[in-house]
Formats: C-alpha cells, structure tokens, sequence
C-alpha cells in the first residue's frame, strides 16, 4: 500500500513520542520501537497494512510488556476503522497512525493499550539491557537488509575508535584510560565482527575489516562521537 517502506513511519512516530517525553530507539532486540519513560516500556510494532502478522507480533510482544501499540498508514486504518477498533481493544492493544499520504506524516493516537503494568520478566529484562546498553538510536524501526546497531556493536565501534587512535592497546589499558564497556574483556578475544587481531596475549589492533567499519556511513554518527572521546583522553 503506497509507494513507501515501513521504515519511513519511524520518523513521525518516533518525533510524536519524544514530543510526550519519552526516548525512543529503534529495532531494539527484534521490536520495532522502543520507547521508554519513568518505569513505562512502551513497544511499537510497524506494518503497512493491519494483517494477522502484526497481529502475532503485537500478541508476543505483550509477553515482554503490557504496553504494545501496532502503527500503520491512516488510509489502511480508515479503510476498516470499526473492525480495527474492535479487535485492538479486545487485545488490550494501542494503535497509532501515520498520514502517509500527507506532506505533514500526521501521526495520531486513536487507542491507549492496555495500561496494567506487569512484573519484569527475562524477555523484558533482557530488552531493556539492550534498549540502556545504547548511547545512540542508530537504527530507523521496521527497517530491513541493514546492520543493526546493537549495544555490542556499539562497544566494539568504540574499541575500534580507540585502537585505530593508538595503533595498539592491552584490554586493561582500554578499560583503565578509555572507559571502554566492562565486557571488552570478553569482547576482544571473540571478536564477533573480525574487526581486532590480536598482537600477543591481551593485546589487540585494528583489523583491516574493523578500518572499513569506521568508515559505513551508517555508523558515522557514533564514530565520530567516540573518535572525539578517544582524542580528549590522549589529550588529558
């Protein structure tokens, strides 16, 4: 439906809840959007039609959080406005709206999901390590065929920054004189992405795929904001 990615409805609606104060990040352990304000998690899943997909998703995702909104163009919801309705609320389900067709991209808020809170459980814990381990929403939610920038790929973008400064580094000097995350201990030597090799025991450079890392466009906010990190602590 229209000429758009679902992915292009992660602007609006991330703007329409930082408007309401909350942070949002994208494509957070498999949820569309994530937002989180206070003690509230917030989950939002996108679709460009209202389907039994999103309606699956909608139905897991209230297995980490009782607050779930599903999020689709205005002209899908207008098309079957009554029916929608009936069934998101049955579900304790929220729904927002994006004009796709519109200059604007108005997003409203037509139903509030079902406002119980429930008790932490490990999906939600493990979500929201994810959600915290992030300095940057370096993902556009619904978005696919992309890297994701996950905590651990931030931490590693990081180390990278660092040893692409100083050649070369021990994992204690990272942790020491970098404030590099606790778990480059572990990080290093499983070297997920093959960005570091390692020099001698607990040594470690830059390899030649973790240069070409720093240099994907898609990560060139946070490089350059830990690469200015990195030069204020050789400077100090």
């Amino acid at each position: 439906m229209g000429d758009f990615r679902e992915e292009d409805m992660y602007g609006p609606i991330k703007r329409f809840f930082e408007a309401r104060e909350y942070v949002v990040k994208g494509e957070v352990a498999r949820c569309d959007i994530v937002l989180v304000k206070g003690d509230e998690t917030v989950i939002v899943e996108l679709k460009k039609a209202f389907n039994m997909t999103l309606l699956y998703q909608a139905l897991d995702r209230q297995k980490i959080s009782n607050l779930v909104y599903i999020a689709i163009p205005l002209k899908a919801f207008m098309m079957r406005r009554g029916h929608i309705l009936h069934i998101l609320e049955k579900m304790g389900i929220g729904l927002v709206t994006v004009a796709m067709d519109s200059a604007l991209l108005t997003v409203e808020a037509h139903l509030l999901p079902n406002m119980t809170h429930g008790r932490l459980n490990k999906r939600t814990k493990a979500l929201l390590a994810e959600f915290n381990g992030r300095t940057f929403d370096g993902n556009l939610g619904g978005a696919t065929r992309r890297k994701l920038l996950t905590a651990h790929r931030e931490r590693a973008l990081h180390i990278a920054c660092v040893l692409e400064k100083i050649t070369e580094s021990s994992i204690a000097m990272l942790l020491r004189d970098y404030n590099c995350h606790k778990n480059t201990t572990h990080m290093l030597p499983r070297n997920l992405y093959g960005w570091f090799t390692k020099v001698k025991t607990g040594v470690y450079a830059l390899s030649d795929d973790g240069r070409a890392a720093l240099d994907d466009p898609q990560f060139a906010e946070i490089v350059a904001h830990y690469r200015k990190d990195v030069e204020e602590a050789v400077q100090s």
